[in-house]
């Protein structure tokens, strides 16, 4: 187990040092070609930092460890949550004066609207084909409107009169091994904490929800701490409500056709109905709170971290139960 966490510490030192290059790169070249943040953080921060959610869950789908497919749901979900009630919670906490930028309710309420889809198709138990291409047509749906509104409701780019030393070339590589490192040292991070979940005799989806998940979403938390410092909070909400539409519809259609082409069923619920309807709930109070451009308040910001505290109390309870 000492090698577990000695592999931990190396993923995490790791996944600072690649969140802040990502983050910077990023940052710079959409200055550079006049782009909105929020829409760089939902389209392109959002997806690259949940790359780990969807390598992981297509992993225990495939390998069937631990849950297999009770694994990736718990990751998912946890995930999810992970986001709202800490990558966006913590931030708010500790910095404050936090105002949506234009277009956030609407990537806010795509990601109510996914995370309740997925919700559905996972306790209804669908079958994991057609509920794998339903999640796929929403996302695809979902994101098709998200740049139309971008592209249409006049959302100001970010003016900059800064002179770059560095080329749009250099500019890129540095995006994107940032990029690659933020995806590959999770896996340290995933494997493990799985191993020590193990260690500890835990449940798949009990694993999913909190070792994988909170391993998964340390890009995000990172790549957020990183740039509420910065005061790029376009970038952070984007990527937050980005990557929770990419963990339920984009890993989730994953997943599910996966569990479909392998020929597997599962007897025994995903993970509990409760927690879903927690999810669902948390992803609403955040939609609600960005319903204004307006400042979002510390207390606002302690609601989404007490909820996430009750689900995963629920989710203890479902394991000891």
């Amino acid at each position: 187990m000492l090698e577990d966490f000695l592999i931990l510490i190396l993923g995490l030192c790791v996944l600072v040092f690649a969140a802040d290059q990502f983050l910077n790169g990023t940052s710079r070249l959409a200055e550079r070609f006049n782009i909105p943040k929020a829409l760089v953080g939902a389209l392109l921060v959002g997806f690259g930092t949940s790359a780990p959610e969807l390598a992981a869950s297509l992993t225990a789908v495939f390998q069937q460890e631990t849950g297999g497919v009770e694994l990736a749901v718990g990751n998912i979900v946890g995930s999810n949550v992970a986001n709202l009630g800490l990558v966006l919670a913590l931030p708010i906490l500790i910095w404050g004066n936090v105002i949506p930028p234009k277009g956030t309710k609407e990537q806010a309420g795509y990601s109510f609207l996914g995370a309740g889809l997925f919700a559905a198709v996972v306790y209804l138990k669908l079958n994991s084909a057609l509920g794998g291409f339903l999640l796929l047509l929403f996302f695809c749906l979902a994101n098709y409107f998200i740049f139309h509104y971008f592209k249409k409701a006049g959302v100001d780019p970010p003016q900059s009169s800064r002179k770059y030393s560095w080329s749009v070339s250099r500019e890129a590589i540095v995006m994107t091994v940032g990029l690659v490192l933020t995806i590959l040292s999770p896996r340290w991070i995933v494997s493990s904490a799985v191993s020590i979940g193990n260690e500890f005799g835990w449940e798949g989806g009990f694993i999913g929800f909190s070792l994988v998940a909170v391993g998964t979403s340390l890009p995000e938390l990172v790549t957020s701490l990183v740039g509420a410092r910065r005061g790029e909070w376009g970038l952070i909400i984007g990527n937050l409500f980005g990557s929770n539409l990419f963990n339920s519809l984009g890993v989730g259609s994953a997943i599910l056709l996966a569990h479909s082409g392998l020929g597997r069923s599962s007897e025994q619920p995903f993970i509990d109905g409760s927690v879903l309807l927690g999810m669902c709930f948390l992803c609403l109070f955040a939609f609600w709170c960005m319903r204004k451009p307006v400042s979002i308040s510390k207390f606002n910001a302690l609601l989404l971290l007490f909820i996430y505290a009750l689900l995963f109390w629920q989710m203890i309870r479902s394991l000891t139960g």
